[in-house]
């Protein structure tokens, strides 16, 4: 099971004897953003660009990029690729630490595919049995740590303002920079890389395990409806459909939503329904990080998923940032609610706590070190309410535990990280003043204990 911390020790001596850097994420697991002609395995590396020759060569290039090729040579050689550091900096923590290379490395999904990968070559092209697909940036939120590349919303604001003005030499999120990078979403009605994922799907559907889609907003997508269609006409039974929400999507939608994917599970045409839904923190700061979120309508939404569809498990996704600290624990408690009325053993209900990167001036690094204390307090309050089915899992407070070390990291940081810490502190007060002055948000109100960092270009 993945979210059990009694393997991990063995998962992670198994791992180890292939070599010290040997990840099966970098296999058997793919993001594809279609919409942006990028991709990565596992969510952690940064995404790098598809070369469209190769897919026109082979649409499994699609996963099988000549950079994730080289990057499995490494592996199988001990090396460490560079994009997958967010491992990296776990595991070189003081003690021991497991980091998602060996939370993944137990998974469903890669279990049964160890020996396949260990007798391939690292240049075989390979198809993936957990995927990820973006199809589109269509999505009506506007996530402060997302981007327009990810969200039309977030399009929508910096053509009209611009990009957020910070302390480096371009915009933060600017039209400008995006294009320049590559970023830029593809036209939904020419894109070629959807063209080669569809001609790619006969061959790639018969290893897939889990399906995921994300975005953008899935349910505002019409390749999701149009994959729903194909299941329907083409059964998938051993398939875990997963699908990413923010549940805020019309009402007329939801309920389209729920009645297409109970039908698929209630005629056995998928195996499972997964589904996943974002919250950072509880209530109103959860609508400032969520931009668009109404957290009651969240909370009902959630309800009306997990009673019409009794089969289908929940997957909270919490982007733990520097914002998701202060109103944390009454989300815990919340949890704990849904899972005492809804949780059972046929169905999951799962609260992973990735913590954000990037953009930097929004990670818990850049905190005061008070908010260690309130981190600890918050570790102490999940410890006392675990348990397997109905309270806090292990797993989570695990990864809580993690997050509050790589946050004391800090303290060992060169003059050079720490001019960098102090551009994230300016660019915190910058982002979330002129976030407040486009959105008509407040955020003294709802962060008062962070005053001092809102305020902080204005004293320097």
């Amino acid at each position: 099971m993945i979210y059990d911390t009694s393997t991990l020790e063995e998962t992670a001596k198994r791992l180890n004897e292939v070599s010290s850097s040997f990840c099966m994420a970098k296999w058997m697991n793919t993001t594809i953003h279609l919409h942006l002609g990028k991709t990565h395995s596992c969510h952690l590396p940064p995404i790098h660009k598809i070369p469209l020759k190769e897919v026109k060569e082979k649409p499994s290039a699609l996963h099988n990029t000549s950079e994730k090729l080289n990057q499995r040579k490494m592996m199988l050689e001990g090396k460490r690729p560079k994009g997958c550091s967010a491992c990296w900096d776990v595991e070189d923590l003081p003690g021991t630490h497991y980091s998602d290379r060996h939370v993944t490395g137990q998974a469903s999904w890669t279990k049964p595919f160890y020996e396949k990968v260990l007798s391939s070559k690292w240049d075989d092209h390979i198809n993936p049995s957990y995927l990820e697909v973006s199809f589109s940036a269509n999505c009506n939120f506007k996530c402060s740590y997302c981007s327009p590349s990810l969200s039309t919303a977030w399009q929508t604001e910096v053509d009209k303002f611009g990009g957020y003005k910070l302390s480096g030499a371009f915009p933060h999120n600017s039209p400008f920079t995006k294009k320049m990078k590559g970023e830029a979403p593809i036209d939904d009605d020419n894109n070629p890389y959807i063209d080669a994922f569809w001609k790619w799907w006969p061959e790639l559907k018969k290893d897939l395990m889990v399906f995921r889609i994300t975005g953008g907003e899935p349910l505002l997508s019409r390749d999701t409806w149009k994959l729903f269609d194909l299941i329907d006409k083409e059964p998938m039974p051993e398939l875990e459909l997963s699908i990413n929400s923010n549940f805020g999507v019309p009402a007329a939608t939801f309920e389209r939503f729920i009645s297409t994917v109970g039908a698929l599970e209630k005629e056995k045409k998928i195996r499972k329904i997964m589904m996943h839904t974002s919250v950072d923190t509880f209530g109103e700061q959860a609508e400032y990080i969520r931009n668009g979120l109404n957290f009651e309508k969240f909370q009902e939404n959630v309800d009306t998923f997990l009673e019409k569809l009794p089969g289908a498990s929940l997957s909270f996704m919490c982007t733990f940032n520097a914002l998701s600290i202060d109103n944390f624990r009454p989300l815990m408690e919340w949890l704990i609610t849904v899972r005492r009325k809804h949780a059972g053993p046929q169905r999951d209900i799962i609260f992973d706590i990735p913590h954000l990167r990037y953009p930097s001036f929004m990670a818990a690094q850049v905190l005061p070190p008070s908010y260690r204390d309130k981190m600890r307090e918050l570790i102490a309050f999940m410890k006392e309410r675990e348990h397997d089915l109905v309270g806090i899992a292990p797993i989570e407070t695990l990864k809580m535990e993690r997050i509050l070390k790589w946050m004391e990291e800090v303290d060992h940081w060169d003059s050079k990280m720490l001019e960098q810490l102090e551009r994230s502190k300016m660019d915190f007060s910058l982002f979330f003043r002129e976030h407040d002055r486009r959105r008509g948000t407040d955020f003294l109100r709802l962060f008062p204990d962070l005053a001092p960092y809102y305020n902080y270009a204005s004293k320097v």
